[in-house]
């Protein structure tokens, strides 16, 4: 039985960015604090030298009709100080709002996290767990495109985890995708400058990218005079830090130098030229490019995933579900990590017949070397851990000598997420399962079928007359399609052929690990 008990660092993996974004907000807003002490408080502490020196001046003035003058100007300079002063308030009373809304966020999401239960069995886990899959939820529909803002706002509300939700982040993403959408940078560049310093920590490309997509909007425009001294101002600069320490610009990637060489031939290619190069840089694809380099970095800047928290949620149970009936192999690709190929043979293929059906065949080559070990009886196929019949060859076919084919035969269930639901679509994104020990899982049950006695019951085969071939079911399910016959005979759920009790076929199962290139679930029948 598998443990109930909650691991924090594992639960809480996909917490820890929404604890870095309120605490970016709040060193954002001390050093907007800080810039706006010094802009107004320097004017200030010179006030009284100013003053000062106004009275000695009019002390040194003997003309009496001058006082008054004066004392017009040391009026106004009060007067303009003291509506300084003002306005410094009111910013830093906005200010310190959201600062203090900002501490309150990090506060109230330490207290969600510290609430997380020591084991699901307990009452309090239903509520945490439910809290935070509407957060997820949240998540998930700020990253859909376009965003459904409100829907997520609607949730959140209902759920009472509006502070757990980074609304402004969100709106900021959003205002900057929709100028790149209309083919604004605008926007775009308003965002890089208020966080260049940490795209400059990070080395992005990002702000190189835009400023490279507006002097290509210059050329589309032939407009040849600003485009140069565009590219004088923005580009050119770019390309003498483009180097890594080293000195080398890192692999994989196109520098700054050779970017800009090639954007400068398009002052001579108009947009509508004919050579690769230059069509592909006048490409309106860029604008879908720079959306997802923009996208990327802001996920990176703020330590969110790339993917929404939900599926990654789903993923990870997923991974221990998926199989090649829920997601078919693609054509030629290996079925399972070369540790589970045997030690020098060829890995095994992939056909997908015209039925649906998955075989996966070794190619011609070479035999693996002889172990010394009993020969494996000829397998069935086996779920590797969702929820489907498993095929069996027939005595005689088992009897005959066959080529190196291990058939994985069988229909999507019901009874398995991946194939009745369309978390199929998420399947096709993460690894196939690797299990150690494969799970039988009767089609008419829907019970995990142990066999000899155990959970799920006794674990037998119905062989078809006509192809020699059967499928395995627990006795327990047939028992009940039996009992649904006005003869009490048993009908194969799936060819709808009928059998006899006598004609029922003992299973029996092997669980070991992968072997000799082969799934982990060996089934054989009975003598």
């Amino acid at each position: 039985m598998s443990s109930t008990r909650l691991v924090p660092d594992q639960v809480l993996l996909l917490e820890q960015a929404s604890l870095k974004a309120p605490l970016e907000a709040l060193r954002k807003t001390h050093k907007q604090t800080q810039k706006t002490y010094e802009y107004n408080l320097q004017p200030a502490s010179t006030l009284q030298k100013d003053l000062d020196a106004l009275l000695r001046k009019v002390a040194a003035t003997p003309d009496a009709a001058a006082a008054p003058a004066a004392r017009a100007e040391m009026l106004k300079s009060v007067d303009g100080m003291l509506s300084r002063m003002r306005g410094l308030k009111r910013k830093l009373a906005d200010l310190e709002k959201q600062s203090d809304r900002a501490i309150r966020v990090v506060q109230t999401r330490i207290d969600h996290l510290a609430a997380l239960p020591a084991s699901m069995d307990t009452p309090e886990y239903a509520a945490w767990a439910r809290k935070r899959l509407s957060h997820h939820l949240v998540d998930y529909f700020h990253r859909t495109s376009p965003p459904l803002k409100q829907t997520a706002k609607a949730l959140a509300e209902e759920e009472g985890i509006a502070d757990l939700v980074d609304d402004e982040l969100w709106d900021e993403m959003a205002k900057v995708e929709r100028g790149l959408d209309e083919q604004s940078l605008d926007e775009i560049l308003s965002w890089v400058g208020e966080n260049r310093t940490a795209l400059k920590k990070t080395k992005s490309p990002l702000e190189f990218t835009i400023h490279l997509q507006a002097y290509i909007e210059l050329c589309r425009a032939r407009d040849p005079v600003r485009a140069i001294a565009y590219a004088r101002k923005h580009l050119s600069p770019a390309t003498a830090v483009e180097a890594t320490p080293e000195g080398e610009t890192p692999a994989g990637t196109v520098s700054p130098m050779e970017q800009l060489s090639r954007a400068m031939a398009l002052l001579a290619y108009p947009p509508d030229t004919t050579c690769t190069a230059y069509r592909e840089m006048y490409s309106p694809a860029r604008w879908s490019t720079l959306r997802n380099l923009f996208r990327t970095t802001f996920f990176a800047l703020h330590a969110l995933p790339s993917v929404p928290l939900l599926h990654i949620s789903l993923q990870a149970g997923i991974a221990s579900l998926k199989t090649p009936i829920c997601v078919p192999v693609p054509q030629g690709a290996p079925t399972a990590p070369p540790s589970a190929y045997p030690l020098g043979g060829p890995p095994l293929r992939t056909t997908i017949t015209p039925d649906g059906e998955i075989v996966l065949t070794a190619p011609e080559g070479p035999s693996p070397p002889s172990t010394g070990a009993p020969p494996t009886p000829s397998p069935a196929a086996g779920t590797g851990g969702a929820a489907h019949s498993a095929g069996i060859s027939s005595p005689a076919a088992t009897a005959a000598a066959a080529p190196p084919i291990h058939t994985l035969e069988g229909r999507p269930s019901r009874e398995c997420p991946l194939c009745s639901s369309p978390l199929c679509k998420l399947g096709a994104e993460v690894p196939y399962s690797h299990h150690v020990n494969s799970t039988i899982v009767c089609g008419i049950t829907g019970k995990v079928v142990e066999g000899d006695g155990g959970e799920g019951g006794q674990l037998v085969a119905l062989v078809s007359r006509a192809t020699g071939e059967g499928r395995v079911y627990s006795k327990e399910g047939l028992v009940l399609r039996a009992s649904q016959h006005p003869s009490g005979k048993i009908v194969e759920p799936v060819t709808g052929e009928v059998f006899e009790w006598d004609e029922l076929k003992k299973v029996g199962s092997t669980r070991t690990l992968y072997r000799s290139g082969r799934p982990a679930l060996t089934t054989f029948l009975s003598p």
